[in-house]
């Protein structure tokens, strides 16, 4: 039985191999600006936020346009620049959201012009090679295949993951700190610095940036 579960959830750490912020490929909706929706096997993965999809056996990018985000669980994920990024709070002018990157950087070490890892030759000759990749080593996957892909996903370092806080304004998004938001355009520097310390805004909680955001929006 497929079941669709929270990120939350997660009680696996993604892999080199399996570059993906869910330990397998889950059930989720595809939301769209027409009110359609699409029910299928969803992940994202780690590199630039993108949404993949199972099709017949095959792992596929989604098609962005017209897309609105994915509903995983309880979970909501928007489509902000392109990139998949979850929602943690809602606010009356934007929302606070959470983007999850792979960091290759630190199992990546450049030599020359492909770079090596800790990977095996083989395996890392498979990454830059593979004809059926989805993308070269810069994109990190072996293959496109479902079921292959699946199969290798431990067999090769842990992929670390970093997370960093977004503010959503204007189908913008935002780095949730305080220089950041102060270079919006629009912003009365000022008056910000003066709400900010009024607030006594702490810029890792979610509903501060839910008033950072409504302070922003209201202007």
């Amino acid at each position: 039985m497929l079941m669709a579960f929270s990120a939350s959830a997660q009680d696996e750490s993604p892999t080199a191999n399996w570059p993906y912020l869910f330990p397998d490929f889950v059930e989720g909706e595809l939301l769209r600006t027409n009110r359609q929706s699409n029910k299928a096997l969803f992940n994202i993965h780690l590199n630039q936020s993108e949404l993949h999809y199972v099709d017949d056996g095959k792992i596929r990018r989604v098609d962005t346009w017209g897309v609105l985000g994915l509903r995983v669980g309880d979970d909501l994920f928007r489509l902000v620049e392109g990139r998949a990024v979850k929602v943690l709070a809602e606010a009356a002018g934007g929302s606070v959201v959470q983007e999850s990157r792979g960091n290759y950087a630190s199992i990546v070490k450049d030599d020359g012009a492909y770079g090596t890892s800790s990977l095996s030759s083989t395996t890392t000759k498979t990454y830059l090679y593979n004809g059926n990749a989805i993308n070269q080593y810069d994109g990190y996957l072996l293959t496109d295949d479902y079921k292959d892909l699946h199969a290798m996903k431990n067999q090769s370092e842990k992929l670390p993951v970093r997370t960093n806080k977004f503010l959503v304004i204007g189908n913008r998004l935002i780095p949730a700190n305080k220089k950041s938001v102060a270079a919006i355009d629009g912003v009365d520097k000022k008056a910000f610095s003066a709400f900010v310390k009024a607030e006594k805004i702490r810029w890792n909680e979610v509903q501060d940036l839910v008033k950072v955001v409504d302070f922003v929006s209201a202007k």
